[in-house]
């Protein structure tokens, strides 16, 4: 396949900074360092390369289900799905359930409908096989086993006889030295005739990998590797080289082998995944190159953050997705700010809609710096999508029935009769004000029932206009409405059977019979038919409203006046 390159900052000197506590530099630079001469530094030193394809690829999301889908999860299944429909791929959805006593029950049909609900259509996954068989790990034990035998044929792998209590005891061995956590190879010096003891005598045991040595030369092209996102990784271990399990007691693979195998299987070409994965991608080219693979390109996105520098987590509110579901937040909006955590475009345009995100991703604007999560920018993005849905007629019946429904759940809403017309109607009056789209009566509740004239707000605005003028201004309106529009007495008139600029003027017309001023009949006819001082344009409410409500709403004005000036005599 070719390949076009474009050049990318050097990336990896922040990552080695940053993953790891300033107080454990040992830790640090065992783990490994940028080839770049300076170490540490957070500018750029050098040119690395991101790879553009310019043919297929083929990506997947392999989340495990030990939990529901969280805003990470997404990020990395977006930007997965971006790269394949970028380049003509497939997107692939596997589960990795291979650790059974974590699996929360539900789990993967949350992310299988949270990718559903996101607009993210996989080419392959559950529910939806391609050749790969089953994409559900725990179904494909055989395969992983098979390939486990086969690295103890080839000398990759060893059989561990050692217990738990000894493993905890390396552990903390290691913990007290300041040491990372590995294996110190005491089964790899077993005789072949010990091993067939245990064997026979039924001794559990596991398969661990045989890691290479990064000092040794054969192994360079194991330690050093250019990630799409950090630049030139050189790993100088050996904490990026331990003998990690493959295979547990009980038969089944560990992350390793099983992502190594189906990597392999399924015919990925690139992985995308979280910045915490990149330790462990010297074991995983190692696995590759002992099965004699070769690797995908790897790209570690960066953390994502919440405001106060914390990570972000399933378990605060800002990390599950579900939560963003149920407050409303539409999918395309949610899609247009993920994208944003971590990748810049190479246009100024900030609103994408999902389609627009697919012809415009590319690796080259996938950024190393951590990403913060901002409610503040999510929601400005929720307008414009909002805004942007109402004003479409294809999409706007959607948003309607997502509003009517929370609508008919509203209290004081329970004898009113609101059909879905009224409701679109009402959304693009208000599409500037609207946050979300079950907000509709709590940005307009006068829309569907008579507003409280004695609330503070309409006392408020009422004090606006001076006393002298105010039942002036509700018998001009009243008169002029009924010499406009003939008062239907068969209810017959539907909401929005008149244009708007039938109103047109309307205000201006009052002001003249009154004799006051246009401003102030503007606040009196929103005292009369809000309550609030601010709202849609008065032609615009007075088309939306039936006559029969309007002039009811001008005579309750004038009986509100009558009580007002009774409790202050």
């Amino acid at each position: 396949m070719s390949r076009r390159i474009l050049p990318v900052r050097c990336q990896s000197v922040h990552f080695v900074a940053t993953a790891f506590p300033q107080s454990n530099a040992s830790i640090r630079k065992a783990y490994g360092v940028c080839v770049c001469s300076r170490l540490y530094s957070t500018e750029p030193r050098c040119k690395h390369t991101a790879i553009e394809p310019t043919g297929p690829v083929r990506v997947r999301f392999a989340p495990s289900p030990t939990g529901m889908l969280h805003l990470g999860g997404l990020r990395t299944a977006l930007f997965n799905y971006l790269l394949a429909r970028r380049y003509g791929g497939s997107f692939i959805l596997r589960i990795e359930d291979t650790d059974q006593k974590r699996i929360v029950p539900g789990a993967t049909e949350n992310i299988v409908r949270a990718l559903e609900w996101a607009g993210l259509s996989i080419d392959e996954g559950p529910g939806k096989n391609g050749p790969a068989g089953t994409y559900f790990q725990s179904q494909r034990g055989d395969i992983y086993r098979k390939y486990a035998h086969s690295l103890l044929e080839r000398g990759a792998a060893y059989r561990c006889f050692c217990d738990a209590h000894r493993l905890e005891m390396l552990r903390t061995q290691a913990n007290t030295q300041g040491k990372p956590p590995m294996y110190d190879r005491h089964c790899m010096h077993l005789s072949q005739r010990q091993i067939d003891e245990k064997l026979r005598s039924g001794e559990p045991f596991t398969i661990r990998m045989l890691a290479p040595n990064p000092a040794d030369p054969a192994s360079t092209d194991v330690a050093k590797f250019s990630d799409i996102v950090h630049g030139s990784m050189h790993f100088r271990g050996p904490a990026g080289f331990d003998d990690a399990v493959l295979l547990k007691s009980d038969g089944l693979p560990t992350y390793h082998l099983a992502n190594v195998v189906d990597d392999h299987l399924m015919g990925i070409t690139h992985v995308l995944r979280g910045e915490e994965w990149l330790m462990s991608t010297p074991k995983h080219r190692a696995l590759f190159k002992a099965l004699g693979w070769a690797p995908p390109q790897y790209a570690h996105l960066p953390l994502l953050m919440n405001s106060d520098g914390s990570k972000l987590s399933k378990r605060n509110h800002n990390g599950p997705l579900q939560n963003y579901i149920d407050e409303g937040y539409l999918p395309s909006a949610l899609v247009n700010y993920t994208a944003l955590l971590g990748w810049h475009p190479d246009v100024s345009q900030e609103v994408f809609t999902l389609k627009e995100l697919e012809d415009v991703f590319t690796l080259g604007g996938l950024s190393r710096s951590k990403s913060f999560v901002s409610r503040e920018r999510l929601n400005w993005l929720n307008r414009q999508h909002l805004r942007g849905e109402i004003s479409d007629p294809s999409t706007i019946p959607r948003v309607a029935e997502q509003s009517l429904s929370i609508l008919q759940r509203i209290p004081e809403l329970a004898k009113v009769e609101i059909s879905k017309r009224t409701v679109e109607q009402a959304l693009r009056l208000c599409s500037d004000r609207l946050l979300f789209a079950g907000d509709l009566y709590n940005t307009a509740p006068f829309l569907f029932v008579d507003p409280d004239l004695s609330s503070d707000v309409g006392i408020q605005t009422l004090h606006r206009v001076p006393e002298d003028k105010r039942k002036p201004i509700l018998n001009a309106a009243n008169k002029a409405i009924r010499s406009k529009v003939r008062l239907r007495t068969d209810n017959s008139e539907s909401a929005g059977s008149r244009q708007d600029d039938q109103w047109v003027g309307f205000a201006k017309e009052v002001a003249s019979i009154a004799g006051v001023s246009a401003k102030q009949t503007m606040l009196m006819l929103r005292f009369a038919l809000t309550g609030q001082p601010n709202g849609p344009k008065i032609p615009e409410l007075l088309s939306f409203l039936p006559v029969e409500v309007v002039v009811r709403r001008l005579l309750r004005a004038v009986e509100s006046l009558d009580a007002l000036r009774n409790e202050t005599a």
